[in-house]
């Protein structure tokens, strides 16, 4: 049996979108309009599309809480997305009200959608694919589906590798900058696949955040704010921070999820 876990956020966004209509009443007024009907129908083609390449037999749409536990970690994580220059398109909130009414769903507290599918996907490895036009989910091991519909393995080596990269290379779309002056290619250059260690990468991610005058304080935050959670670090909603397990005068940080 397949299980496919799918990133919700980006299934409505791009239902929503491809059905809002633009109309200009006049030169100086114009107006954005969603027919839900129409959002809803476009979101269920995107949601049967998806199942019959996975060819999957269950799913789960995964959503994006409220509430982000990464704000603890730095409060400027995404403080760039405002509400008036990443607003949601007009009905986002009603149609995905609707949809997580109408299939199975989990949202959890203070959790991104990315962190459920990357929980959820290591918790049942062997039963799921994943889907998530996002990047990030390359840090997670297991079966994913692409866009085109091609189902791909990511290896535990290469989950852990891209992580270490991102820890370096950090992303801007969501606020967190990594390591001043290294791009994909150089981090590729310096983590490895061949004869990877994750003591050596971490201490090479901590050389680099030095180079540029940042401590290692610094370049744990970031490596915090890329991690996508696995499913042994959030139980009993307590998300259990990153730490690098080879370097011991770094503290294991334990996050509650609850109010």
């Amino acid at each position: 049996m397949t299980w496919l876990l799918l990133d919700a956020d980006m299934l409505l966004f791009q239902a929503v979108v491809s059905a809002e209509v633009e109309i200009e009443w006049s030169t100086d007024i114009i107006t954005t309009h969603l027919p839900v009907k129409e959002a809803q129908f476009i979101f269920n083609e995107l949601l049967e599309t998806k199942r019959n390449q996975a060819q999957a037999d269950r799913f789960t749409l995964c959503w994006t809480a409220n509430e982000n536990f990464r704000k603890d970690v730095a409060p400027t994580y995404k403080a760039h997305r405002t509400r008036y220059d990443r607003r949601k398109p007009v009905g986002y909130r009603a149609v995905r009200r609707w949809a997580e009414q109408q299939f199975p769903s989990e949202c959890w507290h203070r959790l991104e959608a990315d962190d459920v599918l990357g929980i959820l996907g290591t918790r049942h490895q062997y039963k799921t694919v994943i889907w998530s036009g996002d990047k990030d989910l390359k840090q997670i091991p297991g079966l994913h589906l692409d866009n085109e519909g091609n189902i791909y393995h990511i290896s535990q080596l290469e989950a852990d590798v891209y992580f270490y990269r991102q820890a370096l290379t950090g992303d801007s779309t969501d606020g967190y900058p990594g390591c001043p002056g290294v791009g994909p290619k150089t981090a590729e250059r310096l983590i490895e696949e061949t004869g990877f260690d994750e003591a050596a990468a971490w201490r090479t991610v901590i050389s680099q955040y030095k180079k540029k005058g940042l401590g290692a304080d610094y370049a744990l935050t970031q490596a915090r704010l890329a991690r996508i959670l696995r499913d042994t670090e959030y139980t009993f909603d307590e998300v259990q921070l990153w730490t690098p397990t080879s370097i011991p005068s770094v503290p294991a940080t334990t996050l509650s999820t609850k109010e």
